[in-house]
């Protein structure tokens, strides 16, 4: 009977961790909800066609107000160059994540971020980004709704 019960708890527990965060707001009985990272439910949104998944841990980045969010890239991507209407918090949390400057895809203008680095990309500031020898994670944040326009045809 124990044996069957405790992967049933862990099961639930899964399920509903990041409906916990998301509820944490405006909640009159506040505790600390915590996510390990075998938690972390990953999905394909239609709009990552390269591999990505992305993982909701606070809000909703795909409707505005405050929210934090998690991006897998599989080793050798490369993001054309885009701009997004808002700064870009990032802070890497796995592997190195590579970012440049510009109009253009060009490997010469990367920089390499280590697992640990926080990047602030500013509001319409083009920009484009690379993972090379292994995948990386990185967590994004913001307060209004993440958009992202391609200028990298």
């Amino acid at each position: 009977m124990k044996m069957t019960f405790l992967p049933a708890t862990l099961l639930a527990l899964v399920a509903i961790t990041p409906a916990l965060i998301r509820g944490q707001k405006g909640q009159k009985h506040k505790e600390i909800v915590g996510v390990m990272p075998a938690q972390v439910q990953w999905f394909t949104p239609p709009y990552y066609t390269d591999g990505r998944q992305r993982a909701q841990l606070y809000g909703d980045s795909s409707q505005g107000g405050p929210w934090i969010d998690r991006v897998k890239i599989p080793a050798g991507r490369h993001v054309a160059a885009h701009i997004h209407p808002q700064n870009e918090l990032v802070t890497v949390i796995d592997g190195t994540w590579y970012v440049g400057v510009g109009d253009k895809y060009d490997p010469a203008k990367l920089k390499g971020y280590p697992a640990g680095s926080f990047v602030l990309i500013p509001a319409g500031l083009p920009h484009f980004v690379e993972t090379k020898e292994s995948a990386v994670i990185v967590q994004l944040s913001g307060d209004e709704k993440f958009r992202t326009e391609y200028v990298e045809k």
